[in-house]
């Protein structure tokens, strides 16, 4: 602990030392300029909680519907040659439609944060219209050989790699502050950075927090790099966290109160770069994490399927990729990449990348299916559960991180979305070409994993101990968050091939097209061992039922402590049979995708000031995720079956002397679901109060789950519409 406070009095002495001689040499300046953007959204969902689409956590609200407008401030002061201030003053940009009055509007009966609250009022800072700080940052350059500048205040961070600290999403780009230091020597071929970044108590920590004695937790970082003229470079970097708790343990406090680890984090990396020649290139990074959290400050388990950004306990693991690029071969217009890479299961860094970065070569999944259940919601199963983002998620294709603590909080629909890559491993290679008009580009991704291990990777322990937060459990068609399950053996094809084509008619017609294949297996508990009970427990004639006699995979500990038997029922058709088939066969859960998405599309500059473009996509996945004895791990909705999504895209793009961004986009999405859940059980009808829960047809067909949830056998047909009109202006 005295290390601690040591290096972080020793950062801020230098800080304050440099801003000491750094003397005026001109007269202060100071300049004002800002941002005002303008956003409506329209969408027949009918949600009016927020002016974003996707905000999912607890007390918060989401949308499709609404007008909004921000402004912001950007403040200037270069007060001597060595001496600049920078400030943001951010006006509220959550729940404030023009329909609520400036903030004076009538609260909401509904203030928990739903896809229908609409605000509670003047002094909900959800709601309300005040002007906040966003940042202030002093930046120092005393022209010293060994120091260029110095940063006190607010960053976006990123300086640094996504895989150990990344730079902080555009919505908070200064709302994490801390000191900087930035020097070059040898004539700017070594350069290095280091600081001390304050820990953001938001969700840097164990289960999203760093504790109640937040304000000593930082994260502390160097790095450099070296170049050896153009054709190799090398760096290093290092982050150490330290999220420190007061210890309750100490009761005498005339010496002060001492303090205790809560949770630690630390990272090494090391990267070189060997450019001989403008057609070839080739990249290597290496990463090792070590972490360690307190069992009694932070969680020690996460049951089944726990939220948090990094897993309880200690762990430590590596990362690294290697990366070889070839353009332009022989000046025939052919080049192609190659990436091999590894991201393990227990890799974790606090500060990592958690959007807006793409740490990986390959195209990964496509943003649509962002959940797991067929519509993209979670926990649809139970009422009050609706889709946030909806049918459609979000467009094009994801980006992936190297971390669990994804974020894709506070977006709209025509945004990147965000997937953990960790436990990913294996190689992505993509073909070039361009020629003319022509541009074509391919790519085939193998894909295995870190996290392919049954009972969590540790017998000893019961399936519902799990140091590893599943965050959705990774079942249905998707999850972006989800990096662990208890069972896996799985693996993943991608192979696709694109291309975009101008036609030299009138202003020129872009076309544009895209066919992307995946296929994926994941044979999940694939030893006998670890089903629930023993062989022949449940009848499969004569009188049914089940003896319940366990089955042990270690001393004590039994699936069936999750994957309960079945009740015998009647169901709709008057057969007795089961609520839900007997786990029984280690094909009971396994999945299976083959997935085909075909992309067709055009634009064209019809005006000077306006451009605009229309596309078709088709999706069809073939889907096999367990049957009624899996049920999708109890808690998510099935989507075993036949997937048929299309969207309709129209996007227009004006240009006029003044403003910055200003456009449209319109996406109409509709769609089939036919469910497929296998046999060995009976079905049942949905009542009036099931279906007034869950929003399905009263006397539909489904089934209660092991949790009395309810999955409908029924198809589903989807209609989705949304747009989104934006107006951005500098001055």
């Amino acid at each position: 602990m005295r290390t601690t406070k040591t290096l972080g009095l020793v950062l801020l002495l230098v800080a304050v030392a440099v801003s000491g001689t750094a003397w005026a040499q001109q007269g202060p300046q100071f300049t004002i300029s800002g941002t005002t953007y303008t956003k409506w959204l329209w969408g027949n969902s009918r949600d009016q909680g927020a002016l974003y689409n996707f905000k999912d956590a607890p007390g918060e609200g989401y949308g499709d519907n609404g007008q909004g407008t921000e402004i912001e401030l950007l403040l200037n002061a270069k007060v001597s040659k060595a001496v600049e201030v920078n400030a943001r003053i951010h006006s509220r940009f959550y729940q404030n439609f023009w329909t609520n009055m400036g903030g004076w509007g009538q609260p909401s009966e509904d203030c928990s944060g739903s896809g229908t609250s609409v605000g509670c009022g003047e002094f909900d800072p959800r709601s309300n219209q005040y002007i906040k700080l966003r940042g202030v940052t002093v930046t120092l350059t005393p022209g010293y050989s060994w120091l260029d500048s110095a940063t006190i205040g607010s960053s976006d961070w990123g300086m640094f790699d996504p895989y150990v600290v990344g730079r902080i999403r555009y919505i908070d780009r200064d709302n994490v502050q801390g000191l900087l230091f930035q020097g070059s020597a040898m004539d700017k071929a070594l350069t290095w950075d280091a600081a001390r970044i304050s820990l953001p108590r938001l969700w840097a920590g164990p289960e999203y927090k760093t504790g109640n004695f937040h304000v000593a937790d930082g994260a502390y970082v160097g790095q450099f790099k070296y170049s050896g003229g153009s054709t190799w470079d090398i760096g290093g970097l290092v982050q150490w966290v330290n999220d420190i708790e007061v210890d309750s343990r100490d009761i005498n406090w005339d010496d002060g109160k001492d303090t205790r680890m809560r949770f630690r984090n630390t990272v090494f990396g090391a990267k070189v770069g060997i450019h001989p020649n403008a057609t070839v290139d080739a990249k290597a990074a290496f990463y090792y994490s070590t972490y360690e959290s307190a069992s009694d400050l932070a969680p020690a388990s996460f049951g089944m399927n726990g939220y948090s950004p990094v897993p309880a306990g200690k762990h430590d693991d590596w990362s690294g990729k290697l990366n070889l690029d070839f353009a332009d071969l022989g000046g025939s217009g052919f080049g192609v990449n190659v990436e091999a890479f590894h991201i393990g299961a227990e890799y974790a860094s606090a500060m990592a990348a958690r959007r807006e970065s793409d740490v990986l070569l390959t195209e990964g999944h496509d943003s649509t299916w962002a959940l797991p259940g067929p519509g993209n919601a979670t926990y649809g199963i139970w009422g009050g559960n609706p889709t946030v983002i909806g049918y459609g998620g979000w467009e094009g294709n994801a980006q992936q991180v190297a971390t669990i603590n994804v974020d894709n909080q506070f977006t709209d629909f025509n945004e990147p979305m965000a997937e953990t890559a960790i436990g990913w491993r294996g190689i992505t290679v993509t073909p070039t070409y361009q020629s003319g008009n022509l541009e074509l580009a391919g790519e085939y991704t193998y894909l295995t994993y870190d996290t392919n291990w049954q009972a969590w990777g540790d017998d000893s322990r019961a399936i519902t101990n799990s140091p590893f937060p599943a965050m959705d459990m990774q079942v249905g068609m998707a999850s972006y968050r989800s990096a662990y399950a208890p069972f896996q053996d799985k693996t993943t094809h991608i192979a696709l091939l694109k291309g975009k084509y101008v036609i030299e008619t009138g202003k020129g017609i872009d076309l544009f097209g895209k066919i992307k294949l995946i296929s994926e297996t994941d044979k999940r508990l694939n030893d006998a061992k670890y089903l629930p009970y023993l062989p022949g427990d449940c009848a499969t004639s004569g009188d049914l039922g089940c003896e319940n006699q366990k089955n042990f995979y270690s001393t004590g500990n039994s699936t069936a402590d999750f994957f309960n038997n079945p009740g015998v029922i009647t169901g709709a058709n008057g057969q007795v049979g089961y609520q839900w088939k007997p786990f029984n066969d280690v094909s009971d859960d396994d999945r299976d995708l083959s997935y085909v998405m075909i992309q067709a599309g055009a634009g064209y500059q019809w005006t000077r000031d306006l451009y605009g473009s229309l596309e078709y996509i088709y999706y069809d996945a073939d889907l096999e995720d367990g049957n009624t004895a899996f049920q999708a791990y109890n808690m998510m909705e099935m989507a075993s079956g036949k997937h048929q999504k299309n969207q309709l895209i129209a996007k227009f793009r004006y240009t006029l002397g003044g403003l910055s961004e200003c456009g449209l986009v319109y996406e109409y999405n509709f769609g089939t679901f036919k469910p497929d859940y296998g046999d060995g059980f009976v079905p049942t009808t949905a009542s009036e109060e099931t279906a007034s829960s869950v929003h399905v047809p009263v006397g539909s067909l489904g089934f209660f789950n092991r949790y009395g949830g309810w999955n409908t056998m029924e198809k589903r047909e989807f209609d989705q519409q949304r747009l989104k009109a934006y107006l951005k202006i500098l001055f």
